[in-house]
């Protein structure tokens, strides 16, 4: 048995973890939501609680399933969902538009950090189920 730390294993993931890893090492403030194929990590930071992950190098559908379990997850939680991508996802802006706002910030290296925010009363209204991806 291979034991692999958490943040080498997402340099792989996309495809999934090498076969021969049969144990993955998971820092406290990591976490596994529901109906996620990525690890997520809460934090706080200025009384704001927030739920990130990281889908830098995945291909569809991987970034917009994870994105909408885990606005799922943020909303039940009351915390703002941070996602790293290496493109920005057009076609989840369009799908939860009006349920949540968000911010860009683009990073040095070229990805980008969106940081997602319930909109109060209209994003319980969202098909969380509805997570399928046309790419691009």
């Amino acid at each position: 048995m291979r034991v692999i730390d958490i943040n080498l294993w997402r340099l792989c993931h996309c495809a999934g973890p090498p076969t021969e890893c049969k144990v993955i090492i998971m820092r406290d403030n990591d976490c596994r939501i529901p109906g996620a194929t990525l690890d997520f990590r809460r934090y706080s930071r200025d009384g704001k609680r927030y739920l990130e992950f990281d889908s830098t190098g995945c291909h569809c559908p991987v970034p917009m399933v994870n994105a909408m379990a885990g606005l799922q997850q943020s909303l039940g939680e009351g915390a703002r969902l941070v996602m790293v991508n290496g493109f920005e996802p057009e076609g989840l802006y369009e799908r939860i538009r009006g349920c949540f706002d968000w911010q860009v910030e683009r990073l040095k290296d070229e990805r980008v950090r969106i940081t997602f925010t319930a909109i109060e009363g209209q994003a319980e209204r969202l098909d969380f189920s509805n997570r399928g991806c046309k790419g691009g």
